[in-house]
């Protein structure tokens, strides 16, 4: 599919590059890698269904997508691309996304190695599908295959070191070699890495490449959850929110909740950007809780406590608004494949997959 949009204004969010915790580089990435949708407010229209149901609706205003190697109109002046900033009425084509805003999700099935008769929940799977963190009764588990289309080997017990926890979420990174946790004061993010994937991680948290995320969770007394790392290695996303005070909010505030995207820059994630303003913040009691990034990063999954169903929201370039918004219904934690042909998520204790 492919979206043709009328350039006249723009506006870029610069989010910046690169991910893994303790590289000096950047994790491995992986190659390139849901559904009734409606535009939020301020979007643009977008068309769609989904194999859920439901209706799509057009935003008021619409954005300039990616041109090439053309700049995009910004205000009067326009700021130029390499190919110059393009006329006023000039079609701009936008490539479609890795995931298609019309998906209809079918074929569902339990994991095979992965469902059984216990009560089991999806934390994170690598984009290339061979690594699973999930929790079985409570007890967190990790599981390998060397295939995607094969069942998982039988799971293995995932020590969780002392002062962290997995309630909150957890991130796998692409190349299955980094474990991103919260401690159990909800306010610091760590690493935890391991050599090879048939081997444990190491029990020693490594907070470097978080400093300024950590930090800043102090000075603004909020609390972290569902931690997000992109498959490319380049963003890092996951939710802020004020915790209820134990005598309550004051009376007509019920705090607030934002999703956060930080980008890697040297050796650590840089001071994140709100991604959810003005779109999809929500309350503390009705958080947007990530749950996956596509492969180009321009489609952001996430649980909406509000509606208690899972969302798409899709964006024309990685650093453009999230506008349109997709229903999933009850695919709790979805997680995209690579390629996004398939959708790994919870349901009714049992951790399922949908094929596009």
């Amino acid at each position: 599919m492919k979206r043709y949009l009328l350039a006249t204004t723009g506006c870029v969010l610069c989010l910046g590059v690169a991910c893994s915790s303790n590289s000096d580089e950047r994790a491995p990435g992986v190659s390139d890698g849901g559904a009734s949708s409606q535009a939020g407010g301020g979007g643009r229209s977008s068309g769609g269904k989904s194999g859920s149901g439901g209706k799509a609706e057009a935003g008021s205003a619409g954005e300039a997508g990616e041109g090439g190697t053309a700049g995009v109109a910004s205000g009067a002046a326009g700021a130029a691309g390499a190919g110059g900033a393009p006329d006023e009425g000039t079609i701009i084509p936008v490539e479609p996304s890795t995931c298609s805003e019309s998906a209809a999700w079918a074929s569902e099935q339990p994991l095979q190695g992965i469902s059984s008769d216990a009560d089991e929940r999806l934390l994170a799977i690598t984009a290339d599908e061979l690594d699973i963190l999930f929790l079985r009764d409570g007890s967190p588990l990790l599981a390998h295959r060397e295939r995607a289309n094969a069942a998982f080997g039988a799971p293995f017990a995932q020590t969780i070191p002392d002062g962290y926890g997995v309630d909150a979420g957890a991130a796998l990174s692409a190349d299955g070699k980094t474990l991103v946790l919260l401690d159990t004061t909800g306010q610091s993010f760590a690493a935890f890495t391991r050599p090879a994937r048939d081997a444990d991680f190491a029990a020693t948290p490594d907070t470097s490449a978080f400093t300024g995320i950590n930090q800043r969770a102090l000075q603004t007394m909020q609390h972290y959850a569902a931690p997000v790392l992109s498959p490319d290695g380049k963003s890092f996303v996951f939710a802020a929110f004020t915790p209820e005070p134990s005598g309550g909010f004051p009376t007509g505030f019920a705090g607030i909740s934002v999703v956060y995207e930080s980008a890697w820059s040297g050796n650590g994630w840089a001071m994140p950007a709100s991604i959810s303003q003005d779109l999809f913040d929500g309350t503390s009691a009705a958080r947007a809780l990530p749950s996956g990034l596509s492969s180009d990063s321009r489609t952001l999954f996430y649980w909406d406590e509000g509606s208690s169903k899972q969302r798409a929201r899709f964006r024309d370039r990685p650093d453009a608004p999230l506008y349109t918004v997709v229903d999933l219904e009850q695919r709790k934690g979805a997680v995209p494949a690579a390629n996004c042909d398939r959708l790994y998520y919870s349901s009714g204790g049992n951790i399922l997959t949908a094929t596009e």
